[in-house]
């Protein structure tokens, strides 16, 4: 028997979750979400969930403003919690990207966001155990944090089945067949579907998915390492969230004795199967990371103690931009993947940007065309100031 939904949301990550959430706002029971697994239990739950707003594009800046009003105030505006902690946020580069932090601080400022330049001697005063050697300037975010992610996607899983949407776990789907320029069935392992809007925000699943209906996707699946360490006694309470340009890598507190660190721009071997999510690191990650913080934070070279660690994964882009879009050749069908490591912290915006597009609005943070699948094959990719990787 196939069953006839309205809004048929594939993927119970952030992504998917906020968008079950926002649009259940509005339609009510019409949604259904449906996860593979359990609600973020998949990307989302191997994020370091960081919550910035530096970015290059007015369009990306205004998303991530939106969603960081939405992550201070997550249980008045949406219910349950998201475990936000405010403790800043610093971005620090070399000579070299002196000049396009600059700009982009300057068009941060003029859409409201509370950001501003420091001097590598204000770098060590929010940090004093950093070496500054190297740093040219920074962009500093006072209210800026990071928060739980599993946690974020069981609220709005849990506030979007309190609008009336079905959340279905453990139900994964094996096919979607095409018919003419519509989705008209979503085959799982358990019963099939058949949509009238159909939503994929399956992050590194996407191809798998999309290989199902003859279509190949413009992104790759990275391997994102996230290695815990130990700090010593002199380096210990909440820090602020630190991104180095220069040295490659971004850390966040963990309580007041750890702190997590990945790579901003994980290399062109990283390329990972959608299963790999959750492996230990390797030793020669763990090196790597060691000699790169202790190079920025000399306390780590007496604390060369890896707790643990584990295999995040990033569905990339070839600019690392997320696709959100309405498909051009299949009217019914609405993307939301390619998040490249952006997607936790946008959550909520894109949320709110799928919701316009499957009620027929224009979304409000930028043009449709901005965030197109095809943008790529018309030699049309969006540009940065800092190239590709995770802060772009």
């Amino acid at each position: 028997m196939v069953e006839r939904v309205r809004f048929l949301v594939v993927g119970g990550g952030s992504t998917g979750t906020a968008i079950a959430y926002y649009l259940s706002n509005e339609v009510g029971r019409d949604v259904v979400l449906l996860e593979a697994n359990r609600i973020g239990s998949g990307q989302t739950g191997y994020s370091t969930a960081i919550i910035r707003l530096h970015y290059s594009t007015p369009e990306v800046a205004r998303m991530a403003l939106t969603s960081y009003r939405v992550f201070e105030r997550f249980e008045e505006l949406v219910g349950g919690s998201c475990g936000f902690r405010r403790v800043g946020f610093v971005l620090a580069v070399p000579e070299r990207l002196r000049a396009g932090l600059e700009r982009n601080v300057s068009m941060l400022r003029s859409l409201g966001v509370e950001t501003w330049t420091i001097s590598p001697d204000e770098v060590k005063d929010l940090i004093p155990q950093a070496d500054v050697d190297g740093i040219a300037a920074a962009a500093y975010e006072p209210g800026s944090g990071f928060a739980e992610p599993t946690e974020t996607a069981l609220s709005f899983a849990k506030a979007a089945a309190g609008n009336g949407a079905r959340i279905v776990e453990g139900v994964r789907v094996t096919k979607v067949v095409v018919e003419g320029n519509e989705a008209s069935r979503v085959v799982t392992e358990r019963g099939e579907y058949a949509p009238e809007t159909l939503v994929l925000a399956t992050g590194v699943w996407t191809q798998r998915i999309a290989s199902t209906f003859g279509r190949d996707v413009p992104m790759k699946v990275l391997r994102e390492e996230i290695g815990v360490f130990a700090r010593p006694e002199d380096f210990r309470g909440e820090h602020p969230v630190f991104a180095d340009l220069g040295l490659d890598f971004y850390m966040r507190p963990h309580g007041d004795a750890e702190t997590y660190v990945g790579s901003i721009e994980p290399p062109p071997t990283a390329i990972a199967s959608p299963d790999e999510g959750g492996r230990p690191v390797s030793r020669e990650t763990f090196l790597s990371y060691h000699e790169r913080i202790s190079r920025r934070f000399p306390a780590f070279e007496r604390s060369p103690h890896l707790v643990r660690g584990w295999t995040g994964l990033y569905d990339v882009t070839p600019d690392w931009h997320p696709v959100i879009c309405r498909d051009p050749e299949v009217r019914n069908l609405i993307w939301a993947f390619g998040l490249s490591g952006h997607g936790f912290k946008l959550a909520p915006a894109i949320g709110m940007a799928v919701r316009d597009l499957a009620l027929g609005r224009r979304p409000e943070f930028f043009d449709p065309d901005h965030f197109s699948i095809d943008r790529f094959s018309r030699g049309r990719p969006i540009t940065t100031t800092y190239g590709t990787g995770v802060v772009s």
